[in-house]
């Protein structure tokens, strides 16, 4: 009887440590390295529009089968003004509506894409741009530390006033709390990002892509003339013009003065009027974030020569500082002024790196 016990004994011992690291197992925080092409994959699986869009194509398909075979039955003579609904059945205008539905929804699924990516690639760098802040406000604080610790011995001897050490103190307070303001900015960063391509942000995230500077050459006018073949809007807003013309012909056969004729004429110049001016306005756009780049590049460029100044005055002032000529308040100053340089800097990336990429998509499938 004892040697039954101690075999359930020991098979809930090990059955309980088994249950125990299962449940540890699953507990574990997952780590996920991401370049941003990565990333966009992830969201892409992750997000349901693309299953409804793929019905939404399949669709199309079946509406466009179902037009053909309507406008095959379609035969004998038409009797008007009473069939004239059946004449652009037969001359195939729904049959060209259908077409134009199913590269709609095909084209539609594709600027779905590239808006999804879009929105990853600014929450991406988003991210990135938190933890470079953040690195940046670390080491302010480090600094501050330091330069803390060397203020209290100072005055230990007797070297600066009182006034130094409260000095060095707030300065040491401001950076701490600038860490602070920088943590809870990079976990709202995470969250967002992790909320977008579709998972925990309970997890360990390292996000490989940078946002250093990469030059960006094109040539705006071919881009403009390429995103008025390529473009999804500027796709519908043709196929809007092209049927509303081939209607209009279709009603030429109840005479020139008819109510359906009329209107119809002014449907096709209302039509042609909007893909017209669209086209302006978004080679207008494009232009613009075109000038975006340009200025975001000189932005950059502005940005780093002054980093450059401001860590040149640091270096400066401290030797100043150590010889007497300038006080602790003096050289804080001078170092906020470099870290915020840095941060600067940072953001400038950004702007830049982004400007580009939205640029991208404009001139494709349009955002």
């Amino acid at each position: 009887m004892r040697r039954i016990l101690s075999i359930l004994l020991c098979l809930i011992v090990v059955f309980g440590f088994s249950s125990a690291s299962f449940a540890q197992e699953e507990d574990a925080i997952k780590s996920y390295t991401l370049s941003l092409e990565d990333a966009i994959s992830l969201a892409v699986s992750n997000d349901y529009y693309f299953t409804t869009a793929d019905i939404k194509i399949s669709d199309a398909q079946k509406q466009y089968e179902q037009a053909r075979k309507y406008q095959k039955n379609m035969k004998g003579a038409i009797q008007l003004p009473q069939g004239f609904a059946n004449i652009p059945v037969k001359q195939g205008y729904y049959v060209e509506q259908a077409r134009i539905g199913i590269e709609s929804a095909k084209m539609e699924k594709e600027q779905g894409k590239a808006n999804l990516a879009y929105n990853v690639t600014e929450l991406y760098y988003s991210y990135k741009l938190c933890e470079a802040t953040l690195n940046s406000a670390e080491t302010a604080y480090t600094m501050a530390l330091n330069n803390k610790n060397v203020i209290d011995t100072q005055f230990s001897l007797g070297l600066v006033s009182e006034l130094d050490v409260k000095n060095a103190a707030f300065a040491l307070s401001q950076a701490e709390n600038a860490v602070a303001k920088y943590k809870r900015s990079l976990d709202v960063a995470k969250e967002a990002f992790c909320i977008k391509v579709g998972i925990d942000s309970n997890c360990v995230l390292n996000l490989t892509d940078g946002i250093e500077f990469e030059e960006f050459s094109t040539v705006l006018d071919a881009d403009i003339t390429n995103a008025m073949e390529s473009r999804y809007d500027i796709f519908m807003l043709k196929s809007a013009a092209s049927q509303a013309e081939k209607y209009m012909n279709a009603t030429i056969i109840l005479g020139y003065s008819s109510a359906q004729h009329s209107a119809a004429n002014q449907a096709k110049v209302q039509a042609d009027y909007t893909y017209d001016n669209t086209k302006k306005l978004i080679g207008l756009s494009i232009k613009t974030l075109y000038n975006d780049i340009l200025n975001a590049k000189d932005s950059l460029f502005l940005a780093e020569k002054n980093l450059e100044i401001k860590n040149q005055e640091y270096t400066v002032a401290v030797i100043q500082h150590d010889l007497g000529m300038i006080t602790n308040s003096q050289l804080t100053g001078v170092m906020n002024n470099a870290t915020m340089a840095q941060i600067e800097l940072e953001n400038a990336k950004l702007t830049y790196k982004l400007a580009v990429e939205k640029y991208k998509y404009e001139i494709t499938i349009g955002l």
